[in-house]
């Protein structure tokens, strides 16, 4: 009997409990509003709208990696480099390389110049069109192709024998690209400035393989060395032969 008056007892006081304090934080004015998360989508650029400006589009540079593409399955369906003058030019198309645009902090821009004005000037260059003002341009010139340049590297020897003259020389070539069927021309001319003999060789230089097949060992590289020896028959007016001069010819096909 004890036992449960104590438990109504006990029920009655935590009911009394609970009701003082619902009343105390309904009555609190310091309460935290309620707390609302809102999701805001982020707003994301349009597929046309970059944050930069520029010439190219997207559609040229996809143009560029097909023509790759198709020269790899050349080189893949041949087995080496296809010619530059048939099938390379015809499968590549680049801008040429014209003009050299020097800007004022030092930058060199090379391509073809499309348009020119007081205020700037466009350039077709391997990556793109740029625009750039001619306040930031300090110079503009054509640019040459690189090509070999062969020369002697000192005077050959020369040695007299009563029917012939043997020439012995060293060249170089010291341009950017491979020179190939160096020849080296020497002609004999008489105190009168008469041509009085003339014969050729070529040099003795790398070998290479060209796409017609043919081999050859008178490529010179770009800051490579060769020798020659040059035999020239000797006639009757030979033997007044007073000076010697040399051509030297060669040939791109790389």
């Amino acid at each position: 009997m004890k036992l449960f008056i104590l438990i109504i007892t006990s029920f009655i006081f935590a009911q009394e409990a609970d009701s003082s304090k619902t009343d105390t934080t309904a009555g609190d004015s310091t309460q935290f509003p309620e707390v609302i998360l809102e999701k805001k989508k982020t707003e994301k650029l349009e597929g046309e709208n970059f944050f930069f400006d520029y010439k190219d589009d997207l559609h040229g540079l996809q143009t560029q990696i097909d023509s790759l593409k198709r020269v790899l399955r050349v080189i893949e369906r041949k087995g080496a480099m296809p010619s530059i003058n048939k099938e390379l030019l015809n499968l590549i198309r680049i801008p040429e390389l014209k003009h050299r645009v020097e800007l004022t902090n030092g930058t060199i821009v090379i391509g073809e110049i499309l348009e020119e004005s007081e205020k700037r000037v466009i350039i077709q260059t391997a990556i793109g069109q740029l625009a750039i003002d001619k306040d930031k341009v300090v110079n503009i010139e054509k640019e040459s192709p690189p090509v070999p340049k062969v020369e002697l590297m000192s005077e050959p020897l020369v040695s007299v024998y009563p029917d012939h003259e043997e020439i012995t020389g060293i060249v170089k070539n010291s341009g950017k690209v491979r020179a190939d069927f160096v020849r080296i021309i020497a002609k004999l001319w008489t105190p009168e400035t008469e041509l009085a003999a003339s014969d050729s060789a070529f040099a003795s230089g790398s070998i290479q393989k060209y796409t017609t097949g043919v081999i050859s060992d008178t490529a010179i590289e770009p800051g490579a060395t060769a020798s020659f020896t040059i035999t020239v028959p000797l006639e009757e007016s030979a033997s007044r032969v007073e000076y010697r001069t040399y051509d030297i010819r060669w040939i791109i096909s790389q």
